[in-house]
């Protein structure tokens, strides 16, 4: 059987190998922590009185932790992809 490459897979495998060799060391995983400190994403996205919100500030906290969860789910995926390529180069 022939398989053909998708070249829209192979950019998205590209990107991810970039993501987790900028925040694979220590200090790239020191950066994205003070960053999701800063950006707050470990709180929830209401905050305020009971049955009282800034609707802008959820939306921005949301905005916030969504970047953050793509960013470290794809961070996963990289470590996952690179585990089965060293895998298949050991055999």
């Amino acid at each position: 059987m022939i398989y053909h490459r998708n070249p829209l897979q192979e950019q998205a495998r590209e990107e991810r190998r970039r993501l987790l060799s900028l925040f694979s060391h220590p200090e790239g995983e020191q950066v994205l922590a003070d960053l999701e400190r800063r950006f707050e994403t470990h709180l929830p996205v209401f905050q305020g009185k009971a049955g009282g919100y800034d609707p802008l500030d959820a939306m921005r906290r949301d905005a916030h932790r969504e970047i953050f969860l793509v960013i470290r789910h794809q961070l996963e995926l990289a470590r996952q992809e690179a585990t089965q390529t060293q895998r298949k180069n050991d055999e």
